[in-house]
């Protein structure tokens, strides 16, 4: 049957290999789908996983519907065993081509590129929300619950520092879709994960009774401004081991491989463990959920540690605090009493970053504390 979420079209199903010839009205397996609903939500990796909430506001909405996400080939692994997604196609040729034929009942997207905007005009749906592509070139809103979100954007500064809404909030109301408290999710394969577990600490000779504190130190290339400061990490990484249990495990891209070099060189001590660029983007998510707490500043690293539900330190300044939610996991650190805060400036800083810098060490000790 057509409507059947088992139903593949060139063969049979795997229920009719399993049980032999059936009948499809009759089969206690026989699982029929209403509305085909295509989400497009490309990059980037952090917004992707914080995206993941979604998943789960549109099965309640609609729970008979067959969910079909389509996203970069990096991000698929965030969505990897997420129950409340049907299928998962990688953005690609291929893919843009077999959606063209397919007809949906809503298209959400959530993007506001090019490539994704086009898509959205591009596919067949008798409903769209969030974000198309105008003739002129530009991204446009296409439903009403995608305007205030769209002229937020337009207006960093102003907006940005206004809006009080969270991130899962702005695109519940961008999908027209009722929130209810839903938070983003990663599933971890059980046993890989057990296994990552004791191989790391059999590696580094962690014991049960350590207290291990990741500590991401970089951020991703377009707003180099929300790391915090090196000479920040040296003093609280030096004060951590003051604590013979504390473990300290720094992480990050190539790019902060001298940052973290410098950094675990200032401490001479072999419970600071140097795992930069060493991880797929599994095996870090791995990383992550075997740490009692992360250090981190407003980076994938922060939504992966709210997806698997761990205990957070995190940094504000040139990104809004109050677009994230961290779900009661832990605590922000943020100098509200700067003008210059939620600038989204990607060049360099007029003040010299002091949104970072001005935020203590002192203080970010005192709240890996309050938290373990």
């Amino acid at each position: 049957m057509e409507s059947c979420r088992h139903f593949r079209g060139d063969r049979p199903c795997k229920y009719y290999w399993i049980n032999g010839c059936i009948d499809c009205n009759t089969s206690e397996h026989y699982n029929p789908f209403n509305e085909r609903i295509l989400l497009i939500k490309l990059d980037a990796l952090g917004d992707v996983v914080r995206s993941t909430a979604l998943a789960e506001g549109i099965k309640k909405a609609y729970p008979k519907s067959q969910l079909t996400w389509i996203t970069q080939p990096q991000a698929k692994f965030f969505l990897e065993g997420n129950k409340y997604i049907d299928k998962i196609m990688e953005y690609n040729s291929e893919s843009v081509r077999i959606l063209q034929y397919q007809k949906f009942d809503i298209i959400i997207n959530l993007d506001k590129d090019p490539k994704a905007t086009s898509m959205a005009m591009a596919f067949k749906a008798d409903e769209y929300r969030g974000y198309g592509l105008h003739e002129e070139g530009y991204p446009m809103p296409l439903n009403k619950g995608a305007v205030y979100h769209y002229d937020m954007c337009l207006d960093n500064w102003g907006a940005k520092t206004v809006n009080k809404l969270s991130y899962q909030e702005l695109i519940f109301m961008i999908s027209e879709i009722d929130y209810d408290n839903e938070k983003p999710y990663i599933y971890l394969d059980k046993e890989d994960n057990k296994e990552f577990k004791s191989k790391f600490y059999s590696k580094y000779n962690i014991k049960f009774k350590n207290k291990i504190i990741l500590l991401n130190t970089g951020c991703g290339p377009v707003y180099p401004h929300k790391k915090w400061t090196k000479d920040g990490y040296i003093k609280l990484v030096n004060d951590l081991l003051k604590d013979k249990n504390n473990v300290i495990i720094l992480t990050g891209s190539s790019s902060e491989s001298k940052r973290n070099d410098d950094i675990n060189k200032s401490t001479n001590s072999n419970r600071v463990i140097d795992t930069t660029s060493l991880y797929s983007i599994r095996k870090f998510c791995n990383l992550i959920d075997l740490s009692d707490i992360v250090i981190t500043g407003d980076t994938v690293a922060l939504h992966i540690a709210i997806s698997l539900q761990k205990k957070i330190v995190s940094f504000f300044g040139p990104t809004p605090h109050q677009e994230i939610n961290l779900f009661g996991l832990g605590i922000k650190l943020v100098r509200d009493e700067l003008d210059c805060l939620n600038c989204y400036d990607q060049f360099p800083c007029p003040y010299d970053g002091k949104c970072m810098s001005l935020i203590s060490h002192k203080d970010v000790l005192k709240s890996i504390k309050e938290l373990l």
